[in-house]
């Protein structure tokens, strides 16, 4: 009887390890596609000038420039009018190119807040252009975007999800861009907007 039980055990654990070493062929991987832009704008230290390779860093009207800030580790891209002495300031942040396929499956997402934006007229836009040449900012067509941006009754500092933002209609070399608007002498137009966690993907 003990003879049986043992052949009965030692097959039992044959068993087992057969059915687990058997590679199950119906289960593969999916294909991982390297986002064309993943930035989180962690490089460089709080309250500094924006210096991301490949980003432009670009003041329409006005001397204010986007900065980098960080808290609690965390890095993100701000732009504020505040004591900038400026009656007016527009500046952009423009992402690297990006090649875009006719009919692609690229997607935009971001993440964006405000803090101390009192204005409609103090506002934040996204756009895309397929036309800029990396120095003529104004010359070149800009598409707007349309996502979720923060509006003035949003929490301060609460980073908000832009929504899935389709490329499909867009086609060539193009740049992500975004460009804020507002003063630096007007307390209603001084407030700031701040960006991380860019990605267009696929």
């Amino acid at each position: 009887m003990k003879i049986f039980f043992k052949t009965l055990f030692l097959s039992a654990i044959a068993a087992t390890c057969m059915v687990g070493c058997v590679a199950d062929d119906d289960t593969q991987l999916p294909t991982y596609i390297a986002p064309l832009i993943a930035e989180k704008f962690n490089e460089g230290a709080d309250n500094t000038l924006l210096v991301t390779p490949g980003w432009i860093n670009f003041a329409e009207t006005g001397t204010a420039l986007w900065k980098i800030q960080v808290y609690n580790s965390n890095g993100y891209a701000e732009f504020s009018s505040f004591q900038s002495g400026n009656a007016t300031n527009v500046a952009w942040l423009i992402s690297p190119a990006i090649e875009l396929a006719e009919n692609n499956n690229k997607k935009l997402y971001f993440q964006s807040s405000q803090s101390y934006v009192s204005n409609v007229n103090n506002k934040l836009e996204v756009f895309i252009s397929t036309n800029f040449d990396g120095t003529n900012v104004t010359a070149a067509n800009w598409t707007p975007l349309e996502a979720t941006l923060p509006g003035i009754t949003a929490e301060y500092f609460e980073f908000m999800d832009s929504g899935i933002i389709p490329l499909s209609a867009f086609s060539g070399n193009a740049r992500i861009a975004f460009k804020v608007t507002g003063s630096g002498t007007n307390q209603q137009l001084d407030g700031s907007y701040q960006i991380d966690n860019v990605n267009v993907y696929e």
